[in-house]
């Protein structure tokens, strides 16, 4: 919650030195570039087939094995993710090239794009040697501050936006530093707390090791699934760019948005699923295994559900209260909740998939959850060419949400064809009550808000925004507990009456 807390409040700061043009474009396409390489070869794909095989041998092999382990992976990861580096520094204008469609009528945008992209490349490297640091702390029980550790990536860019961009000639150009900056930040704080458990890092040879094999060979597949939402969203940002300027940006602020809940919802779940699952599958507990997910799914749907519906619903203010000031005008704020509104469809789908693929991943399948991320892709890019003249900018965002559908409904189909009776159709049929109290809420809360008692008042809308997501959020609880769902500690665990 804090480090997505932090990241709206990098966002914001983004949105008043930068609003919504030219440059705030320029930042977000360059960006997308590391960005999706590091879901594509680091983070998801890293994570999926490291942390079953890193569970797997510290079980059967103690601790010290874990660590050699993790040493030869390092080292490889190193090696070949400075070598993709320095490739894409060299290719960068191709890559430029994708975004833009070539220069046309923005020659100068497309050069500061290419710049910007070079510097944030060596990135990629800090954040996925943090993503192998994070699923070992993982294995060992430690969520909390691998969970923290991207608040790291958020100082240093809002570090450098607020104190490095005004001695600029060209101010942007300070938030490609502070991305390096933070992805320094992210690695360190992992690799203190790793260090104080025991593991001391070696340069170790892992090419002929049959484990570090066993991580590589699951890679390929588990990357093109899980970097399925970010090839879809280069894809929205390359269509975007063709809309003129603020497009892109307007997709992105409101990306941020709708990553806050899905973060600290359904990547949490996912996040302490994925060893939980992985344990209880080498254990041979298939059915504890199923009883784990259905629980995760459930309870992120209950937290998911109510969100979209408010993002729908209050999605104006919102972006009003978390942007609107410096460079980010109300019109901009208008765009920007347009975006969210259509995101806000698939956000439901998107959690599912963060909890879904775990599933495949515990039994050491990575190639199914990559069939469903294709079929994903490609829908996804059919429907922005349909939707994206009717509907513009806002037509790309709907196609997101429609390919998040199409990936969640494909995997759960085949777990349950694969892995037995995941209680799925038990779990949908609690999100029908989910849903009709999350209505009810939202509305009471826009009631409540915009009330002309309310409104007479000399208010904000951040005070304004504040009432009424509290209210909807306390009316939720309070009658989702009527009807006999409990929550209890942080897990919450959900149950009939």
């Amino acid at each position: 919650m804090l480090s997505r807390v932090l990241g709206i409040v990098r966002e914001q700061v983004i949105a008043y030195y930068f609003g919504a043009g030219a440059m705030a474009d320029v930042f977000v396409a360059a960006f997308r570039i590391p960005n999706l390489l590091r879901d594509f070869l680091a983070e998801g794909a890293f994570s999926a087939a490291f942390v079953p095989t890193f569970t797997s041998t510290l079980r059967t092999e103690g601790k010290q094995a874990a660590f050699e382990l993790l040493n030869r992976v390092l080292t490889v990861l190193s090696l070949g993710l400075a070598f993709v580096c320095i490739v894409g520094i060299i290719i960068t204008p191709q890559i430029a090239w994708v975004f833009s469609g070539g220069e046309g009528d923005t020659p100068d945008k497309v050069e500061l794009l290419v710049t910007m992209a070079r510097w944030m490349f060596p990135f990629l490297l800090l954040v996925s040697l943090a993503a192998a640091l994070m699923g070992a702390l993982n294995a060992f029980g430690h969520f909390g501050m691998p969970a923290l550790a991207p608040a790291g990536f958020n100082v240093g860019v809002i570090g450098a936006a607020v104190f490095v961009s005004p001695r600029l000639e060209t101010p942007v150009l300070a938030l490609a530093w502070g991305v390096l900056a933070g992805g320094l930040l992210q690695w360190a704080t992992q690799a203190v707390l790793l260090h104080r458990i025991g593991f001391r890092m070696r340069w170790q040879r892992g090419w002929r090791d049959a484990r570090v094999r066993t991580v590589l060979r699951l890679m390929l597949p588990a990357a093109i699934g899980a970097a399925a939402v970010q090839v879809n969203v280069l894809a929205m940002t390359r269509f975007a760019w063709t809309l003129g300027d603020g497009p892109v940006a307007y997709l992105n602020y409101a990306f941020r948005i709708l990553f806050v809940p899905l973060g600290v919802f359904a990547v949490a779940a996912a996040t302490v699923g994925l060893p939980r699952l992985s344990e209880q599958v080498a254990a041979g507990d298939e059915h504890d295994a199923r009883e784990t997910y259905a629980r995760a799914l459930q309870t992120v749907f209950f937290l998911v559900l109510p969100t979209a519906i408010a993002f729908w619903i209050f999605g104006e203010i919102i972006c009003a209260a978390l942007y609107q000031r410096g460079q980010f005008s109300a019109d901009d704020a208008y765009h920007t909740a347009r975006a969210l509104k259509y995101y806000a469809i698939g956000l439901p789908a998107m959690a599912a998939v963060r909890v879904t693929a775990p599933v495949f991943y515990a039994h050491k399948d990575t190639r199914t959850p990559m069939y469903c991320g294709v079929a994903s892709i490609l829908v996804n890019l059919v429907a922005m060419a349909l939707l994206r003249e009717p509907l513009g900018y806002a037509g790309l965002a709907l196609a997101v949400a429609g390919s998040a559908v199409v990936q969640a409904g494909l995997l759960i189909l085949l777990g349950q064809a694969r892995h037995g009776p995941l209680r799925v159709r038990a779990v949908l049929g609690h999100c029908v009550v989910f849903a009709a109290l999350g209505w009810l809420a939202v509305r009471i809360g826009e009631w409540m808000a915009l009330r002309p008692s309310i409104q007479g008042l000399p208010l904000g809308i951040i005070t304004v925004t504040l009432v009424a997501i509290a209210t909807a959020g306390l009316v939720y609880i309070a009658t989702t507990w009527m009807f006999g769902y409990r929550h209890l500690g942080a897990e919450f665990t959900l149950r009939r009456r």
